[in-house]
């Protein structure tokens, strides 16, 4: 009898532990996603390799970190590989249409 309880609490207590860390790579990749997606509406970005590496590192990268590193070790480097991906992202750029240059030489 007491056997069975000390199991449950161990399997209560793993339960609640995957809950958390869904709860944190749920939280990572919103905040990923918005982001992304605010750099790439608001800097006219065209979907590319770039692109292609946010998708992979959010549908294939968590779920990888998820169920193979588990508990922390998996949300700190899922949380680096985001913030890796989005360093790569292309910068804001002026944009240069209608717009004239003058050239000055000395």
């Amino acid at each position: 009898m007491k056997l069975e309880m000390i199991e449950s609490d161990k399997e209560e207590l793993l339960d609640d532990e995957f809950l958390f860390h869904s709860h944190l790579y749920s939280s990572i990749t919103v905040l990923f996603a918005m982001a992304v997606l605010s750099k790439f509406f608001s800097n006219d970005i065209q979907f590319g390799f770039r692109g292609f590496l946010t998708l992979i590192v959010v549908f294939i990268g968590e779920p990888l970190c998820h169920f193979l590193l588990r508990g922390p070790t998996g949300v700190i480097v899922f949380g680096l590989g985001c913030l890796a991906v989005y360093s790569i992202l292309p910068a804001s750029h002026l944009s240069a249409t209608r717009k004239s240059v003058l050239i000055t030489g000395t």
